[in-house]
């Protein structure tokens, strides 16, 4: 983005996506902490926060129903509100 300024909060959420095998795709978010609050910094595991198993189809076309984006945004935005001080 243009207006970035590269300030970064020394927190937030990590979220990846790990092959199962048997049709099965597992979302997994993770707390992560940095010393510096520069963009180009290095992030490390603080705790492990959650994760859900999906179908690997439905994954990899985007075609999971609109619940599940909706919830899996929703466990993103509350997780960095809390990690942050701030009410949800």
């Amino acid at each position: 983005m243009i207006d970035d300024d590269g300030t970064r909060p020394q927190v937030g959420v990590v979220v990846t996506l790990r092959d199962m095998g048997g049709g099965k795709t597992r979302v997994i978010l993770d707390d992560v902490k940095s010393d510096s609050r520069c963009r180009e910094t290095q992030w490390s595991l603080d705790l492990f926060y959650t994760h859900k198993d999906l179908e690997t189809a439905a994954v990899d076309s985007m075609r999971l129903p609109d619940n599940e984006y909706e919830g899996l945004g929703a466990a993103i935005m509350a997780r960095l509100l809390a990690l942050n001080g701030r009410k949800t």
